[in-house]
């Protein structure tokens, strides 16, 4: 059995993170959990288990992430996304939507935004999340959340010094 808890995992751990828009309610945090212990239970690459665990944080975020040393091929990952994507469909939300941002409103509630409405929504203060840290270690300083002009997101908008 490759399924593990996070806080066995290594910081070097690969992390994917995907963005949930909308927000799950608990009946769909519980569904979603229950779908991705059955998938990490029985993932593999090249017929060897991946050594994987998972989080949903604040109903807006499911990470999962495979020890550094155990072999993720190709093949592995694409079942890890078609799984994403299955759950998507199931679930009525999104998870792969490269063009939402996720960011913390005014009131510090994670909201979600499309790419042309963050930029006229946002700061260089605004509080943003990084989906696409790599390393379970981002997630466990809490560098995948920080301002907007600490992050790639500064990009997309005009950051002012």
């Amino acid at each position: 059995m490759a399924k593990t808890e996070l806080d066995r995992l290594s910081d070097d751990a690969t992390v994917w993170i995907f963005g949930i828009a909308p927000s799950l309610d608990a009946r769909g945090s519980e569904t979603l959990l229950r779908n991705v212990d059955a998938f990490l239970e029985q993932w593999t690459a090249h017929n060897v288990p991946v050594t994987a665990a998972r989080d949903l944080r604040e109903s807006r975020f499911l990470v999962v992430a495979a020890e550094a040393d155990t072999e993720k091929s190709g093949c592995s990952i694409d079942k890890l996304f078609g799984f994403v994507h299955a759950a998507e469909k199931a679930l009525g939300v999104s998870m792969l939507d490269a063009n939402q941002i996720f960011f913390r409103d005014a009131n510090g509630v994670i909201a979600s935004a499309t790419r042309s409405e963050f930029v006229g929504a946002a700061s260089a203060s605004t509080v943003v999340f990084d989906t696409t840290a790599e390393r379970l270690a981002d997630l466990r300083s809490g560098a995948w959340e920080r301002p907007a002009r600490e992050s790639w997101h500064a990009q997309l908008i005009a950051v002012s010094a």
